[in-house]
């Protein structure tokens, strides 16, 4: 919302969730140079501006922002507290919610370091804009250590620009704000994953101790959002740093170790909360001390993988060589499709398709049509010169395609041998389980994961057991069939009560389905804008608070 009277709506809107939650969900950091989330369009914790000065920046932002469809926030610290600018600036849009028509300007008036951000490109921003912008008007006034004149300078250029005309927005939008107001409450629906992202970013936040007197009702449900949110985040993670290794090698190795890290963590969070759904601890305090526990470890992994989101962005840098990557997942695709027939003439000459690879062609013939399509929108945005829409074009082919081998590789190995308890068997059932909550990553909960995480540990246990103790590795390899069966009943009972919910095509939905794109709005970020599909963007290296972005900002 950029207009005046929007702004005071969402004003409003903020004083109303403040005293409704208190001041902790917006609670600015005691030192200025951290990230923090940005309260106004203007903050000057470092007092660059006088009252004249202070005047003619708000001035400009007022103009930007009812010239055209871009809200411009400026924010001077001293420094940047020992971060690169652009991460600097990237913490603080992420802890801001901050969406696709958002541009930050950050100063570090000591240092005379500055970062121009804008998360996802927004109409006639273009990345080459930002450039001229950075060359031309704020470097220069930034190393004169003319404060004011640089954000005044920035904004001008982007009333030349960027963004859609605001005269051309509907009437709609305003009233739509007024209901927001109206329905104020409805934070509080936010309040246990802004609480988590925030204790995350900021450990002061939100204590272990201060956990530890919640109630059991609130800790129960929350463990298991941020075991489904974490658990999705290593997924595509660890998918981005195959990717990032098989190109770079060892250059990756800090990410591939950063997704080992956070695997690890997961994994002794999901057999923490089996043990809660087995009920093995009864006594109150301990099950809340085990509550406590996933939500810090889940959360802290979470965050170690956000911290490392933009400098993997920067390693990979999915915008250079823009046609060389496309070519290459097209032929990819390519090579995807010319499978399905064999496949399917296979599948047809079992007695009985297994449940674990059912809807597998159909699924990856959908997302192949979707990678398709991402091509084509790339090769249109690169041709443009729009860096961000490229960037997001090739990540979310990638994935498509990613998901779609993975579901062509387990139906052509699919078969209709009856399974046993017998660890080969065993092993192929936690494999064959894996597989279909990975390729439905995006809509499965955590019943699902944590079932399967305890099969795969206990299917390795019963493995390690086979040479020294046969009858405890048979009976450690019968519990692991059993955890891998109730996950695939709990990942098909996900699946079909969200696609019950359902209405579209399956180029839209697949993606979804499969975890490629994710839903902006539940990640904190309203992404309807510059390259996105219907408010979802593709899922990146990163925690689960960084899921959708896609950065054209400036390293400066």
């Amino acid at each position: 919302m950029s207009s005046a009277p929007a702004r005071r709506v969402s004003a409003l809107l903020s004083t109303f969730i403040v005293l409704l939650l208190g001041s902790a969900l917006l609670a600015s950091p005691a030192h200025a140079e951290a990230p923090f989330r940005l309260p106004t369009q203007v903050v000057d914790p470092a007092g660059a501006l006088n009252t004249e000065q202070s005047d003619r920046v708000w001035q400009t932002v007022d103009d930007v922002d009812g010239s055209h469809d871009i809200q411009y926030w400026v924010v001077y610290v001293k420094d940047f507290g020992g971060l690169a600018p652009e991460d600097w600036v990237a913490n603080t849009v992420s802890q801001s919610d901050f969406g696709a028509h958002d541009v930050v300007l950050a100063i570090a008036t000591d240092t005379r370091d500055y970062s121009l951000q804008a998360p996802i490109e927004v109409k006639g921003l273009t990345d080459d804009e930002l450039r001229g912008i950075i060359a031309d008007e704020l470097g220069p006034a930034v190393a004169q250590g003319r404060f004011a004149d640089a954000a005044v300078s920035v904004g001008e250029r982007l009333e030349d620009v960027g963004g859609e005309p605001e005269a051309s927005r509907p009437w709609w939008i305003v009233a739509v704000a007024v209901i927001v107001v109206i329905a104020a409450a409805a934070a509080l629906a936010l309040w246990l994953r802004r609480r988590r992202r925030d204790a995350a970013e900021q450990p002061d936040a939100f204590t272990a101790d201060q956990l530890g007197q919640r109630p059991l009702g609130e800790l129960d449900p929350w463990s298991r959002e941020v075991l489904t949110d974490t658990d999705r985040a290593i997924r595509t993670s660890a998918d981005e740093a195959s990717h990032a290794r098989n190109e770079l090698g060892e250059t990756a190795e800090p990410f591939t170790a950063a997704v080992a890290d956070a695997r690890a963590a997961i994994a002794a969070s999901h057999m923490l909360r089996q043990r809660l759904d087995d009920r093995q601890v009864t006594d109150p305090d301990e099950q809340r001390r085990l509550l406590v526990e996933i939500i810090t470890t889940c959360s802290n992994a979470d965050a170690m993988l956000d911290g490392r989101g933009f400098a993997f962005d920067r390693l990979r840098d999915l915008g250079a060589a823009a046609d060389r990557r496309l070519d290459s997942l097209s032929a990819g695709i390519d090579a995807s499709a010319v499978r399905i027939p064999d496949i399917e003439a296979r599948l047809a000459e079992l007695s009985s398709i297994p449940e674990q690879v059912a809807g597998n062609v159909e699924l990856a013939d959908d997302l192949l049509v979707f990678a398709r399509e991402c091509i084509d929108q790339g090769r249109d945005a690169a041709s443009a010169g729009q860096r961000g829409s490229v960037i997001g074009a090739v990540r979310s082919a990638e994935g498509a395609l990613d998901q779609a081998t993975r579901l062509l590789d387990a139906a052509d190995n699919a078969d209709d041998t009856p399974r046993s308890t017998e660890l080969p068997d065993v092993v192929d059932l936690v494999r064959a389980v894996s597989t279909y909550i990975q390729t439905r990553r995006g809509v499965v909960g955590s019943v699902a994961f944590t079932r399967l995480s305890e099969a795969r540990r206990l299917a390795d246990t019963a493995a390690d057991l086979a040479d020294t103790d046969p009858d405890a590795s048979a009976g450690t390899a019968a519990r692991a069939a059993d955890l891998a069966a109730q996950a695939m009943d709990a990942a098909v009972a996900d699946v079909t009560d969200w696609s019950s919910g359902q209405s579209g095509t399956p180029s839209d939905l697949s993606p979804v389905l499969a975890g490629v794109l994710v839903d902006s709005v539940l990640n904190g970020s309203m992404h309807d804008g510059g390259y996105s599909h219907d408010g979802r963007s593709p899922a990146s290296f990163g925690g689960s608070t960084s899921a959708g972005r896609i950065g054209v900002g400036e390293r400066v």
